[in-house]
């Protein structure tokens, strides 16, 4: 393939997502008006108004110009002093010019025939221009003024429309469902925060007063020439068709290298951020130099598309400019015919060739905003997918309050598929726990017991069946109400930056030190944070990098007990812990679990024996439910899990 063919493939490269559904001009047009004209459409008019000042400011030279041709310089006069070929007489006694070839006297200066050739005096033209001086000084300071004006606007209003996507993008990521968070990967998501709107804030704005300058600037331009001569005037407008067919053909184009480009983006964002957030994995295989060139490989789209997008605008700027030098070329020439024909005067030519360069500057400028615009177009058509984004975990109409004590809870012919290709996560689950009461999850990985902890929390809603808490399905319940109702301790121990007494206290409004304290306590993490230096205002860095897995779970635990919640969902949080501590916490729930309903995932027997019911999952449905002390005398699979427990134990006491 030479160049010119991977050139063509390049320009031409299909979009990289198919059947990723476009946000529509209509919801565009929502984004458009609910966050840039509504809350700004007096600055946006205000602005509008400088930039139609602005517009003026190209045609006062050309004005000017044409003034001085006609005017001062009065071009259509310096030759009037000559007489006309018919009149002069060769043969005549009187007629001495036929011996002026023999004399060497130098030819008139330009400024001896200006003083002497018919017209205004001299005193009246450099009175008029100096008068034309002073008007074009302070119209173009007046101009300046505009602009600066419309620019200090245009920075508060740019910052205020960030400002307010910002807040919004962020407000609707917190409550998006956890649905969505699984699809999308946080470094996508920062994309949308940072890039993406600083591409709206710079480049939209920009876009913004660039097409509302051309746009003045091309009805002043017309309304000029039109005044002049409007059969001129119909042969530049002739032109804009041509523009328009160059700009329908590379449109389409720059739309998809757009697109491309900020996918590409956004997947190189997740792909650095989910590899810094595990830098401890490539560091331990010694991945830096595979890192990198894997690294290099997914950035060489990235700059291809960005050489796409370059060669796509440079060609349409370079067409447009040769359509405009053409149709300037040939006004001109039929203008210097209008001019010998006694049609037109010199500065009226001036006047009209530079109005018409002038307008065919911003038809081009305007052509030339495809790239710019179809960049912005993608971004905010990506921020609008966002916004539009449908909550489908959301508040009832009517709410039901929630329980004031420890409910009990019910799951009835609960099913949930994460994805339609794949089996359930979990299928036809039945179980009740009485209010007070403590369940332990069990099962192999995959089973299920994650799902069933998430569906209790309502991070996610089953596809089929109730999830019900005293007989009210958690469908029912305002969302904040359930939350402050349940505390989830998540199997990947969330830690962030700050201090442990911030972790701890995260989620509670107000809460005492002894409060905290106690809490620690019962996570058996308190001993541990007293031994340190700084106590509780330890930093924990980012995602606690100084603590361990087990100390990690714990801060957890405890950030759970203080917010002191009814039903209390723990999914694993147990799994890094030593058999001491393990002891320890199980013999601080007994008091600090009291009155609480309590759904414990773990695949440990001696945390299951401590609970009041067992659940065992296979394949996302119930294998086994009922008292743990009863199951063991069964032989089904608790049984089973707790004889090979106990075989270890002994093997472990024979070595």
């Amino acid at each position: 393939m030479n160049a010119l063919q991977r050139l063509f493939a390049l320009v031409n490269a299909p979009p990289l997502r198919r059947h990723t559904a476009q946000a529509s001009p209509r919801e565009l047009w929502q984004l458009y008006g609910d966050y840039i004209i509504r809350p700004f459409w007096g600055s946006l008019i205000f602005i509008a108004l400088l930039t139609s000042v602005s517009a003026i400011r190209p045609y006062l030279y050309t004005w000017a110009g044409g003034v001085i041709a006609d005017d001062i310089v009065e071009i259509g006069h310096l030759n009037a002093d000559v007489p006309a070929a018919a009149e002069i007489d060769p043969t005549h006694p009187s007629e001495r010019r036929r011996f002026a070839f023999a004399e060497s006297r130098p030819p008139a200066r330009l400024a001896d025939r200006f003083d002497e050739k018919p017209g205004r005096p001299v005193h009246e033209k450099l009175r008029a221009l100096g008068w034309l001086a002073l008007f074009l000084i302070v119209a173009l300071g007046a101009i300046h003024v505009c602009i600066w004006a419309r620019q200090q606007r245009l920075i508060k209003v740019g910052l205020r429309i960030q400002f307010r996507l910002r807040r919004k993008l962020h407000e609707k990521m917190l409550v998006l469902p956890q649905t969505y968070h699984d699809r999308h990967s946080p470094g996508e998501l920062m994309t949308h925060l940072f890039s993406d709107l600083s591409v709206i804030q710079v480049e939209g704005l920009r876009l913004l007063i660039t097409v509302l300058i051309n746009i003045f600037t091309i009805l002043v331009g017309i309304f000029v020439i039109w005044r002049i001569d409007p059969a001129l005037t119909a042969l530049v407008l002739l032109a804009l068709p041509a523009y328009c067919v160059c700009y329908r053909w590379f449109r389409k184009r720059l739309r998809v290298v757009n697109q491309n480009l900020r996918e590409r983006q956004g997947r190189l964002n997740a792909h650095i951020a989910d590899r810094i957030r595990h830098f401890l994995v490539v560091k331990s295989y010694v991945r830096e130099t595979g890192e990198a060139v894997d690294f290099a490989r997914r950035a060489k789209p990235l700059l291809r598309d960005n050489l796409a997008a370059r060669v796509l605008n440079g060609g349409f700027v370079s067409l447009c400019g040769i359509i405009t030098g053409v149709t300037v070329t040939l006004v001109l020439w039929l203008g210097v015919l209008r001019v010998r024909d006694g049609l037109m005067t010199p500065g009226t030519l001036i006047l009209f060739h530079g109005s018409a360069a002038i307008l065919f500057g911003p038809v081009a400028s305007l052509t030339g905003t495809a790239g710019t615009w179809a960049r912005v177009r993608a971004v905010v058509a990506r921020v609008a997918r966002l916004l539009n984004e449908p909550i489908t975990i959301d508040d009832p109409v009517t709410p039901r309050p929630v329980p004031a004590t420890a409910p009990q809870l019910r799951f009835e012919d609960v099913s949930l598929n994460y994805d339609p290709e794949r089996p359930p996560a979990l299928k036809d689950v039945s179980f009740l726990v009485p209010a007070g009461k403590r369940l332990c999850v069990m099962g192999a990985s995959g089973s299920g017991r994650s799902t069933l902890a998430k569906l209790v929390c309502r991070l996610y809603d089953p596809n089929e069946g109730s999830v019900l808490l005293d007989g009210v399905d958690l469908r029912h319940f305002k969302i904040a109400h359930l939350r402050r109702l349940i505390g989830f301790v998540p199997q990947e121990p969330i830690i962030f930056s700050g201090s442990l007494d911030d972790n701890i206290r995260y989620g509670v409004d107000v809460a005492d030190d002894d409060a905290v304290a106690s809490a620690a306590r019962d996570a058996q993490i308190h001993d541990f944070i007293q031994g340190l230096p700084r106590r509780y205002e330890t930093s924990t860095y980012e995602r606690g990098l100084t603590l361990s897995g087990g100390q990690k779970q714990r801060v957890n635990l405890a950030r759970a007990l203080l917010h002191d919640p009814k039903v209390l969902v723990m999914d694993d949080c147990t799994s890094a812990l030593d058999a001491q501590t393990e002891a320890n916490l199980l013999e601080a729930f007994e008091k600090a679990l009291a009155g609480r309903t309590v759904v414990i995932v773990s695949h440990r027997v001696s945390v299951a024996l401590s609970c009041d019911l067992v659940l065992m999952l296979d394949g996302g449905r119930v294998q086994e439910f009922g008292p743990p002390r009863k199951l063991i005398t069964g032989d089904g699979a608790f049984a089973a899990v707790h004889r090979l427990e106990q075989e270890k134990i002994r093997n472990a006491e024979k070595i």
